[in-house]
């Protein structure tokens, strides 16, 4: 299911593509966390060590139990649930692409 997520960068912001079945999840991805690696960084972190945690963003909410992921719209009240090991996945994904352009922009 997460295979079907594309990341781009348009005007320096992180852009997500998803299939309709994984919305809210691209607004997430691009105002929650967008090209902030250290923010990447705590929501990885917590998706992978702890079991129980929330996340309370400017437009979306993130609710960890257990083995499962629930991302909310707060303006839509869309929701998403996703397979924690998919979430870790995706996250791992969006971190390699946030690598890649980091070190284009570079060189």
């Amino acid at each position: 299911m997460t295979a079907q997520v594309r990341f781009a960068i348009h005007d320096g912001e992180l852009r997500i593509r998803v299939p309709p079945e994984l919305e809210p999840l691209d607004d997430f991805l691009e105002s929650e966390i967008g090209a902030d690696r250290a923010v990447l960084d705590i929501v990885e972190h917590h998706v992978r060590h702890d079991r129980q945690w929330e996340f309370a963003g400017d437009s979306c909410e993130l609710v960890l139990d257990g083995d499962t992921v629930t991302i909310t719209h707060d303006y839509t009240g869309t929701a998403v649930t996703l397979a924690r090991r998919d979430l870790r996945d995706l996250l791992a994904d969006l971190g390699a692409f946030l690598g890649g352009v980091r070190r284009r922009e570079k060189s």
